[in-house]
């Protein structure tokens, strides 16, 4: 089988190959526990590459949020709770938000060399 996250061979009925496996195993243990920077040394030191890690959290299967939205959203979350505001944000709400930035559109947003829209 391929694995599900980078398309390389898994094994015979294995669907995250070990590499995946590893990066996977870090965010489950780890995730809205510790910082970025907290994350990425626990990520070095698995041995693991900044394509691996990237390959995974970016992985976007059956439409459903990545990794990284995963990730975002428990911190957010987090943050949020240590502020003493309730956490709200979920993995689609992330997606969502991701997407309408990565098209250019939204509210609120405008190009390069565009005036601001009149607020009323």
């Amino acid at each position: 089988m391929r694995c599900v996250y980078c398309n390389r061979r898994a094994g015979f009925l294995r669907r995250v190959c070990r590499t995946c496996g590893r990066v996977t195993a870090v965010v489950d243990r780890a995730a809205g526990y510790v910082g970025w920077s907290q994350l990425v040394d626990l990520f070095a030191a698995q041995g693991l590459t900044r394509a691996d890690v990237d390959c995974v959290l970016d992985a976007e299967i059956a439409g459903a949020p990545t990794l990284r939205d995963q990730l975002t959203s428990r911190m957010a979350n987090e943050l949020m709770r240590n502020l003493g505001m309730p956490g709200r944000q979920t993995p689609e709400d992330v997606r969502r938000v991701r997407l309408s930035a990565a098209a250019g559109g939204g509210a609120g947003t405008w190009r390069a060399g565009e005036k601001p829209p009149e607020t009323s």
